[in-house]
């Protein structure tokens, strides 16, 4: 011990004696580490940290999935058939999301809410904090009106007071009591604030309300069970109940997912893959680190051989000093992994406020960002690899000293200077390039994917269109009629006051996180793919939407004022529906109807206008998904889940003005409304591409960072060679040499190891792009013009990294550099 400590001494004096050496090493190592350590912290508490349930690995929850890819809520034909059938499953619960008005003073607020079955909580494995979990009994219809609270709202309306249970709380113009307060942080399903019992009994149901898909299945698996075999019994059932009911269940499959992957609404994965890639990126920016701070080593080495030849001359062992200069390089990096600590503790907060990445529940568990053990133990094996690959090759070579006589002479030239060793640094420097060329051609695609989506095609027209959520009492608005006479008073309203050209309503802003889907039947055609479920997304909108929204005219006309409750129902659909249904024909005067499951008599509708695609659905948007647009009041059919009117308004001033009159009209309708997310929607489509700026932004930083990395790299490998070889530059120029070739001589080294670098650093790009090809938008991983680009700007930046040491080349005075 007393042997290690002396060695911690002897290198601490060793790097006080090169302040600017140390620091540089120090700063390299710590922006490394620090962005691996944030990053880490990051991919633990969204990917890593265990979830705050009993057993979290046993829980999953249920999809419905339409032709095996496109995920849906369950149904409770569906429930019902894998509570009874599913041997895999220990335990199962339903949830429904629902929202609630609370009857309070002061502005109507409305809450996230969910009707949940009595096993739900159970099943999960959550036990509240204050009181109890429903009883079967209050599970049942006609059972008492009861209510759970989160623990947020409980400390906002009750202060935290342990006497809220057994009190009462309004909510929908109905009483319930309170009887328990859900711990903190827990949220599920979809943020919810308020619980009540489901009490669903399903066999008194029509097959209409069976085979809704508005319901989401949370199950436990059973001792002894796997998710795989869960997964194919599930499946199975799902065959069986298609066998039963060809007409509504043609097409559709079931599939169990992790409950990570339901709380981050994760369900193709490409999150986990952002995430995978994004730790590549930073792993390679640490090796860039690691190579930079090895050439710092090996530098210093060379100059100091001659040291190393007098300690061994006197009789140190070369494994003595192997340990001794792997002591220097492990305290550099552990210097430099606490100034890395500090590092993550300054990003994370950034990072977490950026983070595209939005919880759909337990987003305080999953987005708090902070350095546990679990990260600080990352952290110091981090820094543990780094130290030993930045300090085991310069060790390795100064334990190997050979020809000690000729490196201890005061006026001979260091044995480093010879080609031999600036081959080690030179491979380094290759490496560096190598790598940043990989990052910067990632970081490019993604730049490129990221502008190509950011110029797609909306089908409208987003800017100066202010928009506000207005979610309907279920009680107050309990039938059709008198939703569809709001919608036209407070439009009436709206229409008149200053700055408003155009107003109208929807149930569906474009790429909402919601999207309504509907199957359809067409007229006299039967489905072109017997396989496949005709879907379409489904917009309820009032006359002057979609003026306002500012979509494109095709054919026919919009809705107007003819399009009432009492005349024929019509239906304006998109381009890409009516390729689907009528290709190569006109749909105009075609009739279509929506299929619904227990309403065999819904009626038809005429196509009164086509308009261009729009991007409707968030979870699609790359790809254009068919679309009806159906007359509000002509839509009295029930809805499958529970949607909010939603106000679109076109202004020709300012927003905020406009915004400020928009609530006055809703109160002068309806004083007791909530209104919720008013923004323009221009806003609202910012957040769509909010993951892919993100990662744009991320990536295109680590490349800039190892680009400017492998420059230094670069130039400091030159600057030493030119340095090495004064000498024998003296005698070239006194020989002749014209300043020029001498600079080319420079130049030459420099962009030879460019060539190398960067053909090894396509090879290398083939693996990142492998990983990033799924996550682009219309831009080829192999795609020529960022190719092109990143070879251009890395001969750029590598003709800058050789131009001063080539400059000082060219200058060498050839009489000095004789006389040393």
């Amino acid at each position: 011990m007393s042997t290690v400590f002396g060695d911690l001494k002897f290198a601490a004096r060793t790097l006080g004696r090169s302040p600017g050496f140390a620091a540089t090493a120090i700063l390299t190592l710590a922006l490394g580490i620090g962005a691996a350590t944030a990053l880490f912290s990051a991919v633990n508490a969204l990917l890593l940290r265990p979830l705050p349930f009993p057993r979290p690995d046993r829980l999953f929850f249920g999809l419905a999935l339409r032709e095996g890819f496109d995920p849906f809520g369950t149904s409770l034909l569906e429930y019902a058939a894998y509570k009874e059938n599913a041997a895999s499953l220990a335990s199962t619960g339903l949830s429904q999301a629902r929202s609630f008005q609370i009857a309070e003073q002061g502005e109507p607020e409305r809450l996230s809410g969910a009707a949940v079955s009595a096993d739900y909580l159970e099943t999960v494995g959550v036990a509240p904090l204050l009181g109890r979990r429903f009883a079967p009994e209050e599970d049942r219809p006609g059972g008492p009106n009861v209510v759970l609270l989160s623990h947020g709202l409980w400390q906002r309306r009750f202060g935290a007071d342990r006497s809220a249970i057994g009190r009462s709380i309004h909510l929908d113009g109905s009483s319930f009591t309170v009887i328990g307060v859900l711990p903190q942080g827990f949220d599920l399903p979809y943020g919810a604030e308020v619980w009540v019992p489901l009490r669903v009994h399903i066999p008194a149901l029509s097959l209409a309300e069976r085979t809704t898909h508005g319901y989401d299945l949370v199950a436990r698996l059973a001792p002894g069970a796997t998710r795989d075999r869960a997964d194919s019994e599930l499946k199975a059932i799902a065959s069986r109940l298609e066998r039963d009911f060809p007409e509504i269940r043609r097409g559709w499959s079931y599939t169990l997912v992790e409950a990570r992957a339901e709380l981050l609404g994760d369900f193709d994965g490409r999150t986990r893959r952002s995430l995978a890639i994004l730790t590549l990126a930073v792993a390679f920016l640490l090796v860039i680190c690691c190579a930079n701070v090895a050439n710092l080593l090996l530098v210093r080495g060379i100059a100091r051989e001659s040291e190393m030849a007098i300690r061994i001359s006197l009789g140190a062992g070369r494994g003595r000093l192997l340990r001794q200069l792997l002591t220097e390089s492990l305290l550099l990096a552990v210097l430099g992994g606490a100034a890395g600590i500090l590092v993550a503790n300054w990003t994370l907060p950034l990072l977490s406020a950026l983070n595209p990445i939005r919880a759909v529940s337990m987003a305080a568990f999953l987005t708090d960002f902070h350095i546990d053990r679990r990260a600080l133990l990352a952290s110091v094996l981090v820094t543990m690899a780094a130290g030993l690959s930045a300090g085991i090759l310069p060790a390795w070579r100064a334990a190997r000293l050979r020809n000690l006589s000729a490196r201890v002479g005061p006026r001979q030239q260091p044995a480093g200077g010879g080609g031999r060793s600036r081959v080690p640094i030179s491979a380094l420097v290759v490496g560096e390039i190598a790598i940043s060329t990989a990052l910067l051609f990632g970081g490019s695609l993604m730049l490129r994917s990221f502008q190509r989506l950011q110029k797609t095609d909306l089908g409208f027209r987003p800017e100066r269109v202010l928009t506000m959520q207005l979610p309907l009492s279920r009680q107050k608005y309990a039938d059709h009629a008198r939703r569809a006479a709001f919608e036209q008073e407070l439009l009436a309203r709206v229409r008149a006051l200053p700055g408003v050209v155009s107003a109208g309503m929807t149930t569906n802003l474009p790429l909402d996180p919601v999207s309504l889907d509907s199957v359809y039947v067409v007229e006299g055609r039967p489905n072109m793919n017997p396989a496949s479920v005709p879907i379409t997304g489904h917009r309820l909108v009032s006359p002057g939407y979609l003026e306002t929204l500012g979509v494109t005219l095709e054919a026919g006309r919009l809705f107007d004022e003819r399009d009432r409750a009492d005349t024929l129902p019509t239906a304006v659909v998109s381009r890409e529906f009516a390729r689907q249904a009528w290709p190569g024909e006109s749909p105009l005067g075609k009739r279509i109807r929506r299929e619904l499951p227990g309403y065999p008599d819904t009626p038809w509708l005429t196509v009164a206008g086509v308009v261009g695609d729009t991007k409707e659905d968030r979870f699609n948007y790359r790809i254009d998904r068919p679309v009806w647009y159906l007359p509000y009041a002509q839509q009295p059919l029930p809805l499958p889940v529970e949607l909010p009117l939603n106000l679109a308004v076109r202004v020709a001033g300012d927003a905020a003005g406009v915004a400020a009159a928009l609530r006055g009209a809703v109160r002068a309708v309806d004083p007791a409304q909530p209104i919720m997310g008013v923004a323009n929607l221009d806003e609202r489509l910012a957040e769509v591409l909010l993951p892919e700026r993100f990662g744009a932004v991320l990536m295109g930083a680590l490349a800039a960072i190892g680009l400017l990395l492998a420059g230094i790299g670069l130039y400091g490998l030159l600057a030493f060679s030119v340095r090495q070889r004064i000498p024998e530059i003296g005698v070239r120029i006194a020989m002749g040499a014209r300043p020029r070739d001498v600079a080319w001589l420079v130049m030459g080294r420099g962009l030879a190891l460019l060539g190398t670098g960067l053909a090894l650093g396509l090879l290398a790009a083939r693996i990142l792009t492998h990983w990033l090809s799924s996550s682009l938008y219309r831009v080829s991983a192999a795609d020529p013009l960022t190719l092109a680009a990143v070879g251009v700007t890395l001969t750029a930046v590598s003709m800058a990294a050789c131009y001063l040491p080539a400059r000082r080349a060219s200058r060498v005075d050839p009489m000095e550099a004789l006389r040393s």
